[in-house]
């Protein structure tokens, strides 16, 4: 009976830790990103389908997560064994330093922005979650960000602002 317990175990963590590796890779990603630019962590919202489509470094945490755990559950003979659970707490640790390093990274070198104009302020919007996009104004003539937040709902029948998708970036965030 303590055979196959363990090998649930195992089987388990094989294929829970790429999911748990990259949700915790996507969550500290947003919380990088948005440290950037100084909106509080509260706002983020993880919609995983969305950025595991268009984040391939979360693709590419869940792939070693994955490769990683079998190979350590083909050559560990128990799931309780302390290497293979110090193994899973580093791949999980690994992903959340990652996460945020590159959602950091991506924030502080992205260059294009969609912008629009309101009250003749330039806004960038630097994060849409679900409908509803996080604006900033550039501070005129720079490319600095003020520390002010515009929300804005993205909805056919609401909105009517005009959006353009510009090269602007790198931006300076308003905390640097």
């Amino acid at each position: 009976m303590s055979g196959n317990r363990s090998k649930v175990t195992k089987e388990l963590a094989l294929v829970i830790t790429p999911f748990l590796a990259a949700y915790l890779f996507i969550v500290f990603y947003e919380a990088g990103f948005s440290n950037f630019f100084g909106f509080p962590y509260s706002l983020i919202e993880i919609n995983v389908v969305d950025v595991i489509l268009t984040n391939r470094f979360a693709l590419i945490v869940a792939t070693l997560a994955f490769l990683w755990t079998g190979l350590y559950y083909n050559f560990l003979p128990s799931a309780n064994s302390p290497i293979f659970k110090g193994f899973i707490t580093a791949v999980l640790i690994l992903s959340l330093w990652a996460g945020y390093a590159v959602g950091y990274s991506d924030a502080k070198t992205k260059e294009e922005f969609l912008t629009t104009q309101i009250n003749n302020q330039k806004f960038i919007v630097v994060r849409i979650y679900e409908d509803t996009s996080i604006m900033m104004p550039l501070k005129s003539g720079t490319r600095t960000l003020l520390p002010e937040y515009h929300f804005e709902e993205i909805s056919a029948s609401e909105n009517t602002s005009i959006y353009k998708l510009e090269k602007i970036g790198p931006l300076v965030g308003p905390l640097h």
